[in-house]
């Protein structure tokens, strides 16, 4: 099952890089849930854990960094190029996650595509699916519109959470 959220932030890449690659930051967005790093690598290799629980009863959604590429800052003047990069030397970040559990299983996506040097587009999709698949799989139409609805909300939490924070240093 796979669901894509798109939104426009007011802030530069890197800043906006900087919170949504902070894995336990992603938690105060995500109801019910808390992530833990597991193994700081600085990127490629990190691994961290989701846990989604209500009342002491949940799963685990362990993760790893598959891909790694931080963005750079951008400027309205610059033409895309097919790799992502631009004439003016602005890159997207993007990070793959690879879910290694027992109930979420799949990918994840996140990309942050510099517009400007104060703003970006975050893209973030998940293709996932939940064991047991022989059983979810049916229901995906269903699953799908819940879970984009839930990936809406937790990418509009840190949007809002990234905007209201005072502008960083590397910010103009």
């Amino acid at each position: 099952m796979r669901v894509v959220v798109e939104r426009r932030v007011r802030r530069s890449a890197p800043v906006v890089w900087r919170h949504v690659t902070d894995w336990p930051w992603q938690g105060a967005s995500i109801p019910l849930t808390r992530v833990f790093s597991t193994r700081r690598a600085g990127g490629l290799g990190d691994t961290f854990v989701g846990r989604t629980a209500v009342l002491g009863v949940g799963f685990d959604d362990p993760m790893e960094v598959i891909r790694w590429q931080e963005p750079t800052a951008g400027a309205p003047e610059g033409r895309a190029a097919e790799d992502g990069a631009r004439e003016d030397g602005a890159r997207a970040g993007v990070a793959v996650l690879r879910k290694h559990g027992s109930v979420v299983l799949g990918s994840a996506a996140i990309r942050v595509q510099p517009l400007t040097r104060g703003s970006c587009l975050l893209v973030w999709g998940e293709d996932v699916d939940v064991a047991p698949v022989a059983l979810t799989r049916p229901l995906a139409p269903v699953l799908r519109v819940g879970a984009w609805w839930g990936l809406r909300a937790v990418v509009a939490d840190m949007v809002r959470r990234v905007e209201a924070a005072t502008p960083e240093p590397l910010e103009p």
